[in-house]
Protein backbone atom coordinates (compact mmCIF):
# COMPACT_ATOMS: atom_id res chain seq x y z
CA UNK A 1 0.00 0.00 0.00
CA UNK A 2 1.50 3.37 -1.22
CA UNK A 3 0.48 6.97 -0.06
CA UNK A 4 0.08 9.78 -3.11
CA UNK A 5 -0.22 12.88 -1.94
CA UNK A 6 -1.92 15.98 -3.36
CA UNK A 7 -0.58 19.63 -1.87
CA UNK A 8 -3.31 22.03 -3.22
CA UNK A 9 -2.05 25.34 -4.12
CA UNK A 10 -4.77 27.29 -5.82
CA UNK A 11 -6.59 29.17 -4.06
CA UNK A 12 -8.10 32.34 -4.79
CA UNK A 13 -7.13 34.27 -1.46
CA UNK A 14 -9.92 36.67 -1.36
CA UNK A 15 -9.77 37.34 2.38
CA UNK A 16 -5.84 37.55 2.45
CA UNK A 17 -4.63 39.34 -0.30
CA UNK A 18 -6.55 39.75 -3.72
CA UNK A 19 -2.71 40.12 -5.40
CA UNK A 20 -1.34 37.48 -4.01
CA UNK A 21 -1.87 33.93 -3.46
CA UNK A 22 -1.13 33.26 -0.10
CA UNK A 23 0.84 29.92 -0.39
CA UNK A 24 3.49 31.67 -2.13
CA UNK A 25 3.78 34.42 1.06
CA UNK A 26 7.02 34.48 2.42
CA UNK A 27 7.23 33.16 6.02
CA UNK A 28 9.92 32.23 7.73
CA UNK A 29 11.88 33.97 4.88
CA UNK A 30 10.52 31.37 2.37
CA UNK A 31 7.23 30.67 0.01
CA UNK A 32 4.64 29.23 3.04
CA UNK A 33 4.32 26.41 0.32
CA UNK A 34 7.46 25.27 0.19
CA UNK A 35 7.23 24.13 3.89
CA UNK A 36 4.34 21.62 3.80
CA UNK A 37 6.76 20.33 0.54
CA UNK A 38 9.62 20.17 2.10
CA UNK A 39 7.39 18.06 5.43
CA UNK A 40 5.66 15.72 2.35
CA UNK A 41 8.79 15.03 0.83
CA UNK A 42 10.84 14.57 3.98
CA UNK A 43 8.67 11.87 5.13
CA UNK A 44 9.41 8.69 4.96
CA UNK A 45 5.76 7.08 4.58
CA UNK A 46 4.67 9.70 1.56
CA UNK A 47 5.38 7.98 -1.87
CA UNK A 48 4.54 10.90 -4.12
CA UNK A 49 3.30 14.40 -4.12
CA UNK A 50 1.68 16.38 -7.08
CA UNK A 51 0.95 19.99 -6.88
CA UNK A 52 -2.42 21.55 -7.62
CA UNK A 53 -1.96 24.85 -8.35
CA UNK A 54 -2.92 28.27 -10.43
CA UNK A 55 -2.70 28.68 -14.43
CA UNK A 56 -1.11 32.06 -13.83
CA UNK A 57 0.85 30.59 -10.48
CA UNK A 58 2.98 28.57 -12.93
CA UNK A 59 6.45 30.85 -12.40
CA UNK A 60 5.71 31.08 -8.55
CA UNK A 61 5.29 27.21 -8.43
CA UNK A 62 8.54 26.46 -9.93
CA UNK A 63 10.47 29.12 -8.26
CA UNK A 64 9.25 26.79 -5.00
CA UNK A 65 9.76 23.48 -6.70
CA UNK A 66 13.56 24.96 -7.20
CA UNK A 67 14.15 25.86 -3.91
CA UNK A 68 13.18 22.62 -2.15
CA UNK A 69 14.08 20.30 -4.93
CA UNK A 70 11.31 17.61 -3.65
CA UNK A 71 12.54 14.01 -4.79
CA UNK A 72 9.29 12.91 -4.43
CA UNK A 73 7.20 15.58 -6.60
CA UNK A 74 5.60 13.59 -9.60
CA UNK A 75 3.67 16.07 -11.13
CA UNK A 76 1.96 19.51 -11.20
CA UNK A 77 -1.73 19.86 -12.17
CA UNK A 78 -4.25 23.10 -12.71
CA UNK A 79 -6.86 23.15 -10.18
CA UNK A 80 -10.77 24.50 -10.53
CA UNK A 81 -12.51 27.72 -9.06
CA UNK A 82 -13.13 26.51 -5.99
CA UNK A 83 -11.48 24.14 -3.60
CA UNK A 84 -13.43 20.98 -4.40
CA UNK A 85 -13.19 21.20 -8.21
CA UNK A 86 -8.98 21.46 -7.16
CA UNK A 87 -9.21 18.42 -5.40
CA UNK A 88 -11.54 16.64 -8.38
CA UNK A 89 -8.56 17.81 -10.80
CA UNK A 90 -5.95 16.61 -8.53
CA UNK A 91 -7.74 12.90 -8.59
CA UNK A 92 -7.99 12.74 -12.10
CA UNK A 93 -4.33 13.36 -12.52
CA UNK A 94 -3.65 10.41 -10.23
CA UNK A 95 -5.91 8.13 -11.22
CA UNK A 96 -4.48 8.40 -15.11
CA UNK A 97 -1.42 6.97 -13.64
CA UNK A 98 -0.52 3.07 -14.17
CA UNK A 99 1.09 3.09 -10.87
CA UNK A 100 -1.85 3.99 -8.33
CA UNK A 101 -4.04 1.23 -7.40
CA UNK A 102 -7.44 1.55 -5.85
CA UNK A 103 -6.43 0.17 -2.39
CA UNK A 104 -3.28 2.66 -2.45
CA UNK A 105 -4.10 5.62 0.44
CA UNK A 106 -4.73 9.85 -1.01
CA UNK A 107 -3.56 12.29 1.22
CA UNK A 108 -4.93 15.61 0.64
CA UNK A 109 -3.22 18.62 2.33
CA UNK A 110 -3.92 22.40 2.15
CA UNK A 111 -0.75 24.12 1.41
CA UNK A 112 -2.39 26.78 3.40
CA UNK A 113 -1.89 25.26 6.26
CA UNK A 114 2.30 25.50 5.97
CA UNK A 115 3.80 24.42 8.78
CA UNK A 116 2.37 20.75 9.26
CA UNK A 117 4.50 18.81 12.19
CA UNK A 118 6.48 15.71 10.82
CA UNK A 119 4.88 13.51 13.59
CA UNK A 120 1.60 14.79 12.45
CA UNK A 121 1.95 13.57 9.34
CA UNK A 122 3.22 10.20 10.30
CA UNK A 123 0.70 9.50 12.65
CA UNK A 124 -2.66 9.91 10.19
CA UNK A 125 -1.16 7.93 8.01
CA UNK A 126 -0.42 5.30 10.96
CA UNK A 127 -4.05 5.67 11.48
CA UNK A 128 -5.47 5.16 8.07
CA UNK A 129 -3.81 2.16 7.09
CA UNK A 130 -5.08 0.71 9.76
CA UNK A 131 -8.26 2.08 10.11
CA UNK A 132 -9.21 2.80 6.23
CA UNK A 133 -9.20 6.94 6.52
CA UNK A 134 -7.91 9.81 9.39
CA UNK A 135 -8.24 13.70 9.82
CA UNK A 136 -6.83 15.46 12.34
CA UNK A 137 -9.32 17.93 14.55
CA UNK A 138 -8.51 21.04 16.07
CA UNK A 139 -10.60 22.57 19.14
CA UNK A 140 -9.71 26.16 17.58
CA UNK A 141 -9.84 29.36 19.74
CA UNK A 142 -11.39 31.13 16.72
CA UNK A 143 -14.08 28.96 16.47
CA UNK A 144 -15.99 29.30 20.03
CA UNK A 145 -19.77 29.94 20.32
CA UNK A 146 -21.16 31.35 23.22
CA UNK A 147 -24.84 30.85 23.81
CA UNK A 148 -27.47 31.91 26.16
CA UNK A 149 -29.78 29.34 27.82
CA UNK A 150 -31.33 29.60 31.36
CA UNK A 151 -29.48 33.23 31.59
CA UNK A 152 -26.48 30.51 32.02
CA UNK A 153 -23.67 30.89 29.74
CA UNK A 154 -23.12 27.97 27.88
CA UNK A 155 -19.80 27.98 25.46
CA UNK A 156 -19.68 25.77 22.82
CA UNK A 157 -16.12 24.01 21.55
CA UNK A 158 -16.19 23.54 17.78
CA UNK A 159 -13.72 21.25 15.98
CA UNK A 160 -11.96 22.34 13.67
CA UNK A 161 -11.16 19.77 11.09
CA UNK A 162 -7.16 20.32 9.58
CA UNK A 163 -5.57 18.35 6.78
CA UNK A 164 -4.51 16.21 5.78
CA UNK A 165 -7.04 14.24 5.51
CA UNK A 166 -6.20 10.33 4.03
CA UNK A 167 -8.80 7.87 2.32
CA UNK A 168 -8.14 5.06 0.05
CA UNK A 169 -7.95 6.07 -3.49
CA UNK A 170 -11.01 4.03 -4.40
CA UNK A 171 -13.18 5.68 -2.10
CA UNK A 172 -12.24 9.18 -3.51
CA UNK A 173 -12.42 8.34 -6.98
CA UNK A 174 -15.58 7.09 -6.44
CA UNK A 175 -16.90 10.05 -3.90
CA UNK A 176 -16.18 13.20 -6.28
CA UNK A 177 -17.53 11.22 -9.54
CA UNK A 178 -20.67 10.82 -7.65
CA UNK A 179 -20.46 14.39 -6.85
CA UNK A 180 -20.05 15.66 -10.23
CA UNK A 181 -22.82 13.64 -11.12
CA UNK A 182 -24.91 15.57 -8.82
CA UNK A 183 -23.54 18.89 -9.13
CA UNK A 184 -22.37 18.87 -5.78
CA UNK A 185 -19.60 20.43 -3.83
CA UNK A 186 -17.84 19.97 -0.37
CA UNK A 187 -16.05 22.03 2.16
CA UNK A 188 -13.37 19.58 2.17
CA UNK A 189 -12.31 15.86 1.41
CA UNK A 190 -14.12 14.51 4.77
CA UNK A 191 -17.53 15.91 4.18
CA UNK A 192 -17.51 14.74 0.56
CA UNK A 193 -16.24 10.84 1.47
CA UNK A 194 -18.84 10.95 4.01
CA UNK A 195 -21.81 12.25 1.83
CA UNK A 196 -21.46 9.22 -0.99
CA UNK A 197 -19.31 6.32 1.56
CA UNK A 198 -20.02 4.52 4.54
CA UNK A 199 -16.53 4.68 5.18
CA UNK A 200 -15.46 7.66 7.97
CA UNK A 201 -12.36 9.45 9.14
CA UNK A 202 -11.10 8.58 12.61
CA UNK A 203 -10.11 11.63 14.08
CA UNK A 204 -7.25 12.20 15.45
CA UNK A 205 -5.45 15.39 17.77
CA UNK A 206 -4.44 17.90 15.68
CA UNK A 207 -1.51 20.60 16.32
CA UNK A 208 -2.16 24.34 16.77
CA UNK A 209 0.85 24.80 14.54
CA UNK A 210 -1.13 23.36 11.79
CA UNK A 211 -3.12 26.17 11.29
CA UNK A 212 -4.37 27.10 8.22
CA UNK A 213 -3.87 31.21 6.97
CA UNK A 214 -6.90 32.78 5.93
CA UNK A 215 -6.07 36.41 6.81
CA UNK A 216 -2.77 38.07 6.62
CA UNK A 217 -2.54 38.86 10.51
CA UNK A 218 -2.06 34.62 10.26
CA UNK A 219 1.27 35.63 8.82
CA UNK A 220 2.10 37.12 12.13
CA UNK A 221 1.42 34.44 14.25
CA UNK A 222 3.08 31.73 11.83
CA UNK A 223 6.24 33.77 11.84
CA UNK A 224 5.81 33.36 16.36
CA UNK A 225 5.41 30.18 15.56
CA UNK A 226 8.99 29.62 13.52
Amino acid sequence: MKVHSILLAGGSSDRFNNEENKVYFPIGGKPALSWALETLDNSDKVDSIILVVRDEDWEKTNNVIQLVNPKKLSGVTIGGNTRHESEYQGLLYLKERPDINEEDLILIHDGARPLLPGYLLDELIDVAKKYGASAPGYNSDNLMKKQEFNKEEIQETIVEIQTPQIFPASELWKSYELAKLDKWQAVDTTECVSKYSELEAVVIPGDPRNMKVTFIEDIFKLEEMI
